[in-house]
């Protein structure tokens, strides 16, 4: 092998490795986007998580008071509904 070979193929694995170092920190770049973007979307998950706990305790209170004013509302309806049925009945039976 001569010397001019050996140069050339020392400049050709430098080069190589030139290359692969180039290419390792922009992967590493990369990682560290990544990394970012998926902090972001973390916290953005996070926020999420919380509306949606709010909605939910606020759609609870909402069947609750749903729930209370059914059990009033239909008694209280059907009261109504035999007293008009009474007064026709008592007014029909004149």
């Amino acid at each position: 092998m001569k010397d001019e070979d050996a140069a050339q193929i020392i400049r050709l694995l430098e080069e190589l490795r030139d290359g692969q170092k180039l290419q390792l920190e922009r992967q590493a770049q990369a990682m560290e986007r990544q990394a970012e973007l998926l902090a972001r979307r973390t916290d953005s998950a996070a926020g999420l998580t919380a509306h949606a706990d709010q909605v939910l305790a606020k759609s609870a209170r909402l069947v609750a008071s749903a729930r209370t004013l059914t059990f009033i509302a239909i008694p209280f309806a059907i009261l109504l509904l035999a007293f008009v049925l009474w007064a026709l009945l008592a007014q029909t039976a004149r």
